[in-house]
């Protein structure tokens, strides 16, 4: 399998246009749905629901996926999302659409399409070796097919909002499931049977293990998820009235997923992880004493994306080495449940102190625990004894 190089690259390409397809979906859901005189709240509730109802859902039975095949399990979730799709496209029907229906169409299929993130990250696992060099290489790689794909769905969702329509956007997703589908469907992938469980865990077990395969990492990627919590809401925050800032704020998050990942890759590695903590504490208080959109805000909120970046593929590529194939897909939901919840209540939290809370005492609290945590790092890499082929952390 490892030396078919094309497999890779087929499997990143497939998932990233799955990302981008299921992004422009709720970007133009979002638009649409003002357009057709629906409000902005229950517009952003089957947003909410979409990401939170998903969530428990992974969080109690994604372990199964330990159990399954990776490859026809993803195969089957893309055909079974795709399908719904063409159930969204005959319920909409502009301001005549039945919204209870719609949104139990739209978060069932988010339901269907989440319970595949533990069979992707084990196809990830499967495709490398025992490395952590590997490990790491592929981990980064998901990271920007996924939450990379942030730079170039709200292209494509400008294109369809100013120049289409929303029935052209459900195709538009719908058509990328399938070839995502197709994509896996023609990958050989070997050690497939290996990498399943034969027992099923209990459904906590799989936040046991998240803890004890590399409890470090899995601490640090908490306390990241709480430094970072209500992005969305802080970017808003920071916006203002001029909401237009929010989507280059997004493009910049997207962007630096992708740039993190070849600074990583390319050199950076070498460097302890405390310093990129210490540059997104920084940033933060940048932003914070500037206190009003602007570009000169886009490029601080690319520091700090790029350099929150830099610290998760790290953190991604430890949990993935440490993790085995027969517990990642239990591990991934565990994971994925867990930052959902973190970042989903950051969003109600940021929403709701922002009345009270001046913006630059926010960003000096965010910053402590930065540099809580960076100081932390350093203390420990000064105790540390040897060489080794990881990123430090």
């Amino acid at each position: 399998m490892k030396n078919n190089k094309w497999i890779a690259p087929a499997f990143y390409f497939g998932t990233l246009i799955s990302s981008v397809g299921s992004l422009t979906f709720n970007l133009c859901m979002i638009a649409f749905m003002l357009k057709a005189g629906f409000s902005l709240g229950e517009a952003t509730l089957i947003l909410g629901l979409q990401r939170l109802i998903p969530a428990v859902v992974v969080g109690i039975w994604g372990h199964i996926t330990d159990r399954l095949s990776p490859r026809p399990t993803v195969i089957v979730v893309e055909i079974l999302a795709a399908l719904l799709s063409v159930g969204l496209l005959l319920l909409w029907k502009g301001a005549d659409t039945p919204y209870a229906l719609f949104a139990a169409v739209s978060v069932l299929r988010a339901i269907i399409a989440a319970f595949q993130a533990g069979s992707r990250v084990k196809i990830t696992k499967l495709l490398a070796d025992d490395s952590y060099a590997s490990n790491s290489k592929h981990a980064i790689w998901f990271n920007k097919a996924t939450q990379g794909a942030t730079l170039f769905s709200g292209l494509t969702a400008v294109a369809f909002i100013k120049y289409l329509s929303f029935e052209a956007a459900i195709i538009f997703d719908a058509a990328t499931f399938i070839l995502n589908g197709i994509i896996i469907f023609l990958m050989p992938i070997g050690g497939e049977q290996e990498s399943t469980s034969s027992a099923l865990a209990s459904w906590h077990q799989k936040f046991s293990d998240y803890f004890k395969f590399n409890p470090k990492a899995a601490k640090l990627d908490l306390l990241l998820a709480i430094a970072m919590m209500g992005t969305v809401a802080f970017q808003a925050r920071v916006a203002g009235l001029d909401q237009s800032w929010t989507a280059l704020f997004s493009a910049s998050y997207g962007l630096a997923v992708w740039s993190a990942g070849f600074w990583e890759k390319g050199g950076a590695a070498r460097i302890p992880s405390s310093p990129f903590w210490i540059l997104l504490g920084i940033a933060y208080i940048m932003i914070g004493a500037y206190g009003q959109a602007s570009w000169v805000t886009v490029g601080l909120f690319f520091l700090k994306d790029l350099t929150y970046w830099m610290v998760l593929h790290r953190i991604s590529g430890h949990i993935q080495t440490d993790t085995p194939a027969t517990h990642i897909g239990g591990v991934t939901s565990a994971r994925m449940t867990l930052m959902i919840l973190i970042l989903s209540t950051g969003e109600i939290l940021v929403g709701t102190w922002s009345q009270f809370v001046p913006l630059w005492l926010e960003t000096v609290i965010r910053c402590a625990l930065v540099f809580g945590v960076a100081t932390y790092l350093m203390k420990q890499n000064k105790q540390r004894v040897g060489a080794s082929e990881r990123a430090n952390f």
